[in-house]
C-alpha cells in the first residue's frame, strides 16, 4: 500500500487562484486552475473563431486526444530525421506529432523551434501526438 501511495500523484482542482500559495506548504503533486483554462480557451476564440474548432474536437468524449508515443512506431533505432520527416511519418498513421521528449530530458518540447534539423533518435525518447482514441 505505501509504494502504491509513494508512486501516486495527486491533482487538485483550483477554482481560486491565490489558493496556488497554499499548495506549496502541502503534498499536493499538480493541480489544475480550471477558471484559468476556461479564459484562456474564451480567449483563444474570441481572437480566432476557427480556434473553437480545435477545441470541440480536443474536449470531445470521442475524437482525437493527445497521447504520448513511442519513437519505434515512426523510426527505426538511430534514424537521422528532422521533425518535419516525422510529421510526415505519423501523418501517415493519421497522427498529428505536436512535440518530443528525449529519453533523458524531463519536459516535453512542444512545437519545436527547428524543424527542419535533423537528428539521430532514440528508441527511448518520446513523441506527443493527436491523434484518435485508442481501443
Amino acid at each position: 500500500m505505501q509504494q502504491a501511495s509513494d508512486k501516486s500523484v495527486i491533482i487538485s482542482e483550483i477554482l481560486d487562484p491565490r489558493t496556488k500559495n497554499l499548495l506549496s506548504m502541502s503534498k499536493i503533486s499538480d493541480y489544475v486552475l480550471s477558471n484559468e483554462l476556461v479564459s484562456m480557451a474564451l480567449a483563444m476564440v474570441a481572437e480566432d473563431r476557427q480556434i473553437n474548432d480545435v477545441l470541440e474536437e480536443l474536449f470531445a468524449e470521442e475524437g482525437n486526444e493527445m497521447h504520448i508515443r513511442q519513437t519505434d512506431l515512426y523510426l527505426r533505432e538511430g534514424e537521422e530525421l528532422s521533425f518535419y520527416e516525422i510529421l510526415l511519418r505519423a501523418q501517415q498513421r493519421r497522427e498529428i506529432v505536436i512535440g518530443y521528449r528525449f529519453a533523458n530530458a524531463e519536459r516535453a518540447v512542444i512545437n519545436p523551434p527547428a524543424k527542419s534539423e535533423r537528428r539521430r533518435w532514440s528508441l527511448k525518447d518520446a513523441f506527443v501526438v493527436i491523434a484518435e482514441k485508442d481501443e
